[in-house]
């Protein structure tokens, strides 16, 4: 098994696991608690980590090596679950118990994310990525709709116990995928003391400095905001359209779908198309958005989630593999770092405005809003430009 399938195999069993946890704590802190704002602070509890830690961690992961950061933290991750699945079976019913589990497990997450990234430009050529990095998302797209579905079984069928046992190995499972992949081009790891701002410095110097790179972080901020906002707007949007929970599983499912075509034909448009590729994402974002605005039946609005989906996702991955291609392994950690900050920010304001905004604008009026935004955002279009596409 080469590098490429043994990635895969990692990223699709780390995904079914994050899809399970997704659903399965929610659920069960629900129903210990029997408060709906617990889910709130379990969400809120799951973001902080990223937004205060990122940017340490993303040094220390720039200066030490990532293929064992990557399996360290996923074994730990795997702890943390069988903690949990030991304390249901053994009916310890403390929430406190769990935000402090659930707030450690996104202290892991906050570390795996930028190291995970480092660990695919090291195991990879630049040649390969575009491919790893497109086949990788839709097979993590895919991922979660399976373990969405698989939590849910477990719910009605199985122990909740054995359903978050069954999770916690999935992390184990990935560590060991991960541990066998062998690196064309590890980077030279730095055994000095690590001095923390200066380094932080380098990094913001690096991407100042960088031809085309602070226009990239922008992009990413573009989809963030689609994610967060569709995601937001799905409840809403079919209840207006009184279609129910059926309504509203299609709508998950129609974006998680366009996610996961957008993984398979990403990679062939960059390369066919080059920086062309970005202008049509923004088109296909903005244009859906647009006759979102204009639809009031659940068939037409099904389908167009899917199209948003599709071009929200083909951007992420297009965005991501240029951030891969034109950065550095010595300073990949830091700059992965300052777009999963962006990233966090933007999808905690996009949510709490998005939500904020239905009672007086309506749903419909806010995808409004975001085709405008995103009309708006093509007056940066001449700096793509600056942006080099070596595919």
């Amino acid at each position: 098994m080469n590098n490429k399938y043994k990635y895969f195999a990692g990223i699709f069993i780390n995904g079914l696991g994050d899809g399970i946890q997704q659903i399965a704590l929610m659920w069960y802190i629900y129903h210990l608690t029997g408060e709906a704002a617990s889910i709130g602070l379990m969400i809120a509890i799951y973001y902080l980590p990223s937004m205060f830690l990122t940017p340490f961690v993303s040094v220390y992961v720039d200066h030490r090596d990532s293929k064992n950061i990557v399996i360290i933290t996923d074994f730990l991750r795997f702890l943390l679950v069988f903690i949990m699945a030991a304390l249901i079976y053994f009916k310890v019913d403390s929430s406190f118990i769990f935000y402090l589990l659930q707030f450690l497990l996104a202290v892991f997450y906050t570390i795996y994310k930028p190291a995970s990234q480092s660990f695919l430009k090291e195991a990879f050529t630049a040649k390969e990525l575009p491919f790893v990095i497109s086949k990788a998302s839709s097979l993590n797209e895919a991922a979660l709709i399976a373990g969405t579905g698989v939590s849910g079984i477990f719910l009605v069928s199985m122990s909740l116990s054995m359903g978050f046992f069954i999770n916690s190995l999935t992390f184990l499972f990935a560590a060991l995928f991960f541990f066998t992949i062998k690196r064309v081009s590890p980077k030279q790891v730095k055994q000095s003391k690590i001095v923390y701002f200066a380094e932080m410095k380098k990094g913001w110097q690096y991407i100042q400095d960088k031809e085309g790179m602070k226009y990239l972080l922008f992009l990413s901020i573009l989809n963030s905001i689609s994610i967060q906002m569709a995601t937001t707007l799905f409840l809403p949007l079919a209840e207006q359209l009184r279609g129910g929970s059926g309504l509203y599983s299609s709508f998950e499912m129609a974006f998680s779908a366009g996610g996961i075509i957008a993984g398979l034909v990403a990679a062939y448009f960059m390369k066919k198309f080059k920086h062309k590729v970005i202008i049509g994402t923004m088109g296909g974002m903005l244009t859906a958005s647009l006759l979102l605005f204009f639809s009031d039946q659940s068939i037409p609005s099904i389908f167009l989630i899917f199209i948003l989906g599709l071009f929200t996702m083909s951007h992420l991955i297009v965005v991501q593999t240029l951030i891969q291609l034109n950065t550095t392994k010595e300073f990949i950690g830091r700059v992965i770092g300052l777009r999963t900050i962006l990233a966090s920010f933007v999808k905690i304001s996009s949510a709490l405005l998005t939500g904020a905004m239905i009672a007086f604008l309506g749903v419909h009026n806010i995808f409004l809003a975001f085709a405008i935004i995103m009309l708006a955002s093509f007056i940066t279009i001449s700096m793509l430009r600056k942006v080099s596409v070596p595919v």
